[in-house]
């Protein structure tokens, strides 16, 4: 058989789409605290794209895919923990954001290309979103309807993001005779009002959504009542600061710890020996010595500290792979957690070098999920690997330069608010600024450890981790939220989950992508550019 021609058009095409997917997404997950792979997403646009094109090669259209699919991931790993550094009231440039998202997603392909053969041609891991792209590009769009449908979705979202963010706040903007007015009022661009909740709601599902809500409903309905009329709090707000927050972060970090015990750790140990019998591995040794040697001198770090980052981004890249292709899902927060635990407790490093090192093993742990559900779609399809790598390194390169530009955008309005709430990043930051174990935060380690636990013999997955997270974002977020999951609980019973999963993937790809480009289109207005 002839091996296809080298796709240089898909990935192209593919890297403006990375772009465009790390964009929405980062907007979207810091506003719900998840991203949602895009695997089905971009292979129906790839679908679109090469029709338009004059293409019908299924090659082409995977390698599209999975080079649009890798700026997802790659800007879940960055907001997930970068934003703490922001709000712990330090700088981080926009070219060192940059550092690190080309780092980490260097790093996680470096780690997981050797694992294709092993776990998808092999063990034949599921991969359950790597396997629905591909049963959607085996398939086909007959007469468009799936393309229709994620376009007009898409336009719904982005005309709701254009009503709520121009047509109704930004007059005032268009208006102004200067610049000399506040970031912080330029961009107040109501975005607490969005759609992107019910529709992560209802893409998360309703166990995850009721634990979140319960999480919520014990905060605000319970614990800040009884601490404000028992005397002990002056009001709510400082009982959200001094006890549910602490609470939830605490809850979170002990699911964690719990998590990798229990499910990381046997994973690695199972399988990681055959690191040795992948061909080439030499040139991988001495390519990550190059990056040990950058990430030493481009973040002006010690040895211990890149060598520590480097080992983090293996351990968790390998089990960020292993659990995605059984749960089909990627804990990447979870493991940039237990790397930050060990860096703070056991070196004392600084705060934004404690935030840099998270962030570099959470997109190492992102992108090596993203690239197995990749791998997956291209090993039922007989795309060649070598091309999908490719694509991969492409797509993680060229979301890569947008992210720290759009950081610092998103940091005008304010992380850990209301418009963006952050919650993963909050939990980071709590870490990093806690000078011990603050009673409330050791109490909330101890209930998410035995939780997790619970949860793991129960089946429940990582409903400890939502219960811990819906004690401390706000209310108004946990809401619709919640209508979401149980949206998707009705509609599951009805059998439509696949239309509305399009659907609600199209609202967050619509709304989310002009949300960020009003983002930084202000951002330029306001510095001038």
């Amino acid at each position: 058989m002839a091996v296809p021609k080298f796709p240089w058009r898909a990935i192209i095409v593919g890297s403006f789409l990375s772009v465009l997917v790390a964009l929405y997404s980062a907007y979207a997950g810091l506003k719900i605290g998840g991203v949602y792979w895009p695997m089905v997403t971009t292979a129906v646009v790839s679908m679109a794209l090469v029709k338009l094109l004059g293409g019908k090669d299924r090659n082409e259209t995977n390698v599209m895919q999975t080079t649009a699919s890798t700026g997802g991931l790659l800007a879940a790993g960055v907001i997930f923990t970068i934003p703490a550094i922001f709000m712990l009231g330090l700088d981080v440039s926009a070219f060192d954001i940059l550092l690190v998202s080309v780092t980490g997603g260097l790093l996680g392909l470096l780690f997981v290309y050797p694992l294709r053969e092993k776990m998808i041609v092999k063990d034949k891991l599921p991969y359950a979103d790597g396997a629905a792209a591909a049963a959607i590009i085996k398939a086909g769009d007959s007469g468009g309807k799936q393309s229709r449908t994620l376009f007009a979705s898409f336009g719904i979202g982005a005309v709701f993001a254009v009503a709520r963010d121009v047509l109704m706040l930004f007059p005032s903007y268009f208006n102004l005779e200067s610049l000399k007015i506040s970031a912080s009022k330029l961009f107040s661009f109501g975005s607490s009002i969005s759609l992107i909740p019910f529709a992560g709601g209802y893409l998360i599902g309703a166990r995850f959504t009721i634990a979140w809500f319960a999480g919520a409903v014990a905060s605000y309905f319970f614990i800040i009542p009884n601490a404000v009329s028992s005397g002990m709090f002056p009001d709510k707000l400082s009982v959200l600061v001094g006890i549910t927050k602490p609470l939830g972060t605490g809850m979170v970090i002990g699911a964690a710890i719990a998590y990798f015990i229990a499910a990381g750790i046997p994973v690695f140990l199972k399988t990681a020996s055959h690191y040795a019998d992948v061909k080439h591995h030499r040139k991988g040794a001495l390519a990550l010595l190059a990056l040990v040697v950058l990430i030493t001198y481009a973040f002006n770090l010690s040895l211990p500290l890149a060598i520590l980052a480097v080992i983090g981004a293996f351990f968790m890249a390998y089990i960020g792979a292993r659990i995605t292709g059984e749960m089909n899902v990627d804990p990447m927060e979870i493991f940039a957690m237990i790397v930050l635990l060990a860096a703070k407790f056991l070196f004392g490093f600084g705060a934004v070098h404690l935030v840099l090192l998270a962030a570099v093993v959470c997109i190492a742990a992102g992108i090596a999920g993203d690239a197995m559900q990749d791998f997956k779609t291209g090993h039922l399809l007989g795309t060649p690997p070598e091309h999908q790598l490719a694509g991969e390194v492409a797509g993680a390169l060229s979301a890569s330069l947008v992210m720290g530009v759009l950081m610092l955008s998103f940091a005008a309005i304010g992380f850990g608010t209301l418009d963006f709430p952050a919650p993963q990043a909050v939990a980071v930051k709590e870490v990093v600024q806690a000078s011990g174990f603050p009673v409330f935060l050791a109490a909330g380690i101890a209930i998410g450890f035995v939780l997790a636990l619970l949860g793991r013999k129960y089946e429940l997955g990582a409903a400890p981790i939502a219960f811990g997270i819906g004690m401390y974002v706000p209310i108004e977020l946990s809401v619709p939220i919640f209508i979401g999951g149980m949206l998707r609980y009705s509609i599951d019973r009805a059998k439509k989950t696949e239309f509305f999963r399009l659907v609600a993937g199209g609202v967050i790809a619509g709304e989310g992508l002009v949300g960020a480009i009003l983002v930084l289109s202000a951002a330029a207005k306001f510095f001038g550019i």
